[in-house]
């Protein structure tokens, strides 16, 4: 596997305090550099990973989103404020997908079956770390930082 560029956490709320708007906004950064790990591009936007997840569930467009970044290429602001003025992104919304975030992949759960694919062929299937319980935590754990997934796991 080749050198990650750093992503922010799935859990960070630095924009919009909507968790992982700001990774993706990372993601759509080094996408449009050219600079998105090949590991992460096949998955960019796609509608069964957690990118399309939060598309579905706020009802933006990608290209608006990367239209945005492409127009403020370091401005995590305009980023909130267009996400803010999107129909979908209410404040009620973003309280919803913050508070079930945590649960992406699990059993029952959006994303639960994309996860248990992703367990299987990533994260070592029945061998997998016990604390590999969610997307998030999926994450955490190939990226090295497991032990600083938040307590309300």
């Amino acid at each position: 596997m080749s050198e990650r560029p750093k992503l922010r956490r799935p859990w960070d709320q630095d924009v919009a305090d909507c968790m992982w708007l700001a990774r993706l906004t990372d993601k759509v950064r080094l996408h449009l550099t050219g600079n998105l790990n090949e590991d992460f591009e096949p998955f960019f936007g796609h509608r069964l990973a957690t990118d399309g997840a939060f598309i579905d569930f706020f009802e933006i467009e990608l290209k608006d989103l990367i239209a945005v970044v492409q127009s403020e290429p370091t401005n995590d602001q305009a980023v909130t404020t267009w996400f803010l003025q999107q129909p979908g992104a209410t404040p009620d919304q973003i309280k919803t997908w913050n508070d079930e975030a945590f649960d992406l992949g699990k059993t029952g759960k959006p994303m639960a079956r994309a996860f248990s694919w992703a367990r299987r062929k990533y994260y070592g299937g029945t061998n997998a770390d016990p604390g590999v319980v969610s997307v998030f935590s999926g994450i955490a754990w190939d990226e090295g930082y497991l032990d600083e997934m938040p307590d309300s796991v």
